[in-house]
């Protein structure tokens, strides 16, 4: 009678009970109610909380889905063509490493994950809206800088143990260092939102819950742009926008790096980085004031000016415009870059 009023599945307490058939059905109850219990815990493992909570509500999972607007954060892991060289079958556990650590940050978020795909995680956020405390661009974007406090200390562990190593037997062989520069894992975020497609696909035999949309993509793309302009995070102006407007006391300072046309788009885009405000040093923001104001000059064409201020800038962010204003700048210039790659 507890179990229906609480709508909760548990063991029940047999000490004392006689040798009858009633305790043996008890006894029977149990071990079906630890078989449930444990296949409840895999399925929570295998599915994300909202499911899990919707699977629960309706006792049944469709093949449904709706449009929501949600934003999304994707990850991934940089140089894996030479970390799978290097490391071979033995990368599923350093992988499994960073994982362990990222999702729980995510997670914390209120954030579900879309999908895991070898070095590449998605993260979505605003499925639980109702009950979540975070703002959905608020929480993707603590949650890109988690993951950055994950690989780095993953870093500093693998630095430890080389040094650990090293006092052993004073000098690493050519393929130690090399499975050394291995681990040392670092990845790129891009994060965008928008209304997109929620929900599940694929057959009542087997299903999976996805997101699917534009925004899904540009989340991806702007990933790739991390490696080109040198910095960790790069978000689009639908976050910067949705945070500025729905966040108290963010802490964070959103910087212009450029209006970007990515491969397969036809128009261009801004995208911006992120800074949390107690890491923002006197020297960060000094040679952030000067990259905003030389891109300026770079928008409306002034490229000789844009080149001289970029020089006087000690972001590895600015060498991208050193290197493009060698040249003159192009006749019907909009100030929009198009990208050839992803």
């Amino acid at each position: 009678m507890n179990m229906i009023k609480n709508q909760q599945l548990e063991v029940i307490h047999l000490k004392g009970a006689p040798n009858d058939d009633i305790t043996y059905l008890g006894m029977a109850f149990n071990s079906l109610s630890s078989t449930i219990d444990t296949l409840l815990t895999i399925f929570r493992k295998f599915a994300n909380k909202d499911v899990v909570i919707k699977a629960y509500r309706d006792k049944e999972i469709y093949l449904e889905g709706s449009k929501k607007e949600l934003t999304i954060l994707f990850s991934d892991i940089k140089g894996f063509t030479f970390i799978t060289e290097t490391l071979g079958t033995d990368i599923i556990k350093l992988i499994n490493l960073h994982y362990d650590q990222s999702i729980r940050e995510i997670v914390n978020y209120d954030g579900v994950i879309g999908s895991i795909i070898g070095d590449a995680l998605l993260a979505v956020y605003g499925t639980m809206e109702d009950v979540s405390d975070f703002n959905k661009s608020y929480a993707s974007v603590m949650s890109a800088y988690k993951l950055h406090d994950v690989a780095e200390s993953l870093r500093k562990h693998m630095a430890k143990k080389r040094s650990e190593l090293l006092k052993k037997k004073k000098k690493l062989s050519d393929e130690e260092e090399r499975v050394y520069q291995a681990v040392l894992l670092e990845i790129g975020v891009g994060i965008d939102g928008g209304e997109v497609f929620y929900g599940n696909i694929g057959s009542y035999v087997r299903m999976t819950n996805t997101v699917i949309g534009d925004n899904v993509n540009s989340a991806s793309r702007l990933e790739g742009l991390t490696r080109v302009y040198k910095v960790p995070v790069i978000c689009s102006e639908y976050v910067k926008n949705d945070i500025e407007t729905n966040v108290k006391n963010h802490n964070l300072t959103f910087i212009e790096i450029d209006q970007v046309q990515v491969k397969g788009k036809t128009e261009g885009k801004r995208v911006y980085l992120p800074v949390k405000n107690d890491e923002m040093t006197p020297l960060l923001r000094k040679n952030l004031l000067l990259f905003s104001s030389a891109l300026l000059e770079y928008y409306d064409g002034n490229w000789k000016k844009a080149a001289k201020k970029k020089k006087k800038c000690e972001l590895p962010l600015a060498q991208v415009f050193i290197e493009r204003t060698k040249t003159a700048c192009p006749k019907n210039w909009k100030g929009v870059w198009a990208m050839t790659s992803k």
